[in-house]
């Protein structure tokens, strides 16, 4: 990789850390289209991912921390740590498909 390429991803890295910092502050409380037509159509109270066995919990259930989901705070951390782990896995990855060609 030449320097280009490192300061890009540098740059990119940096851009999805301030949008992580700032997107709990300015998102919207309201739930989105496809959440708002389950919660009128009455298929939110019928339907819960728990009575599904063998499907994991989430680590970072609606991108917060469960023992504390309404603090903007630990949303940030939660953003940033699956930022990193999605970038880690992405690099990762093409590390591993640059190797075998």
């Amino acid at each position: 990789m030449d320097k280009k390429d490192i300061t890009l991803i540098g740059v990119a890295i940096v851009i999805c850390i301030i949008i992580c910092a700032l997107s709990p502050y300015i998102a919207s409380g309201d739930p989105d289209g496809l959440e708002k037509s389950a919660e009128d159509s009455g298929l939110a109270e019928d339907f819960s991912i728990e009575e599904i066995k063998g499907i994991p919990d989430a680590i970072f259930p609606d991108y917060a921390f469960a023992n504390a989901p309404d603090n903007q705070v630990l949303q940030v951390v939660a953003l940033v740590i699956g930022t990193l782990v999605t970038f880690g896995l992405g690099y990762a990855i093409a590390e591993i498909v640059r190797n075998r060609n």
